[in-house]
């Protein structure tokens, strides 16, 4: 009887193969509603955040701890609205308001840990919603279409670039108890790679300067980090992966909150460099 399972390096290439095409199609996409800006930015954005606040609220199911999904998603669209506002003092009152209204409707519930479930609705908020607010902001700044390109270029040339050059090159675990699978090869060639995309963007479009340059280096190594960051909280809540079962929005690349994983971290070191300097003024 002839074997016709696949073996893993054509499993391998298929993986690839549906990641091309996903980047292929998605790419041009994210770039046209980044251009167009305005609400189409803002519901898109929306959308898919409250679809990564939902994904990292269910991580907390194996530890009877999940966010409140209730409270967090309309949450989520106020932070979003009161950061659009610029009125930050603000998003404090709105995350103590969230960690308190799913303590509440929890324990009205009568579900077990209620102080650790508002924990999480709130953590989910911080680590979400926040950047994605951050987000918003950059493509508000002055000439904010190419600051937000460059924001992307930056983590998605580090990812990429970390990809394959892990793939061809990996051999020494980056951090095997934290992410068994990315090395240090993987790394340092993302690093380079994530700094070339942003400084020939940034040199195309006007907008390198000696002020940016510290953006240009440190935004690739936090990319890195904040990789390595989320698969930290997936070994804390002893979950596999972060997507919702039946939604696979993102083909060949988990759930949404596999892929802004690096953005996340990338995006919030972004906006605030950029308003603590000034350069887009």
């Amino acid at each position: 009887m002839t074997n016709t399972a696949p073996n893993k390096q054509e499993q391998n290439l298929s993986n690839l193969t549906v990641r091309a095409i996903t980047a292929f199609i998605g790419g041009p996409l994210a770039l046209l509603v980044v251009y167009i800006g305005g609400w189409l930015l803002f519901v898109v954005l929306a959308a898919l955040a409250a679809v990564a606040l939902l994904e990292f609220y269910v991580l907390g199911r194996d530890r009877q701890i999940p966010g409140s999904a209730l409270v967090g998603v309309p949450a989520l669209v106020g932070i979003l609205f009161i950061f659009g506002a610029r009125q930050y003092a603000a998003l404090l009152l709105v995350l103590l308001a969230a960690a308190l209204a799913a303590f509440l409707v929890d324990s009205l519930r009568r579900v077990p840990r209620p102080g650790s479930r508002a924990l999480v609705t709130a953590a989910g908020l911080v680590y979400v919603a926040l950047p994605s607010a951050c987000l918003l902001g950059v493509r508000a700044l002055p000439d904010g279409f190419n600051w937000l390109v460059l924001v992307l270029l930056l983590t998605w040339g580090t990812d990429t670039f970390a990809y394959f050059g892990g793939r061809l090159w990996g051999k020494h675990a980056l951090a095997p108890r934290i992410s068994p699978k990315k090395t240090v090869e993987g790394a340092v060639t993302g690093v380079i790679g994530g700094f070339v995309c942003g400084l020939l963007w940034a040199w195309a479009t006007g907008l390198l300067s000696a002020a940016l340059l510290p953006l240009l280096l440190l935004s690739p190594p936090v990319a890195v980090l904040g990789d390595l960051f989320e698969s930290r909280i997936k070994r804390f809540f002893h979950a596999g992966d972060s997507h919702l079962a039946g939604l696979n929005l993102i083909p060949g690349h988990g759930g949404v909150l596999d892929r802004i994983d690096s953005l996340i971290w990338v995006v919030t070191l972004s906006y605030a460099y950029l308003r603590l300097t000034g350069i887009p003024a």
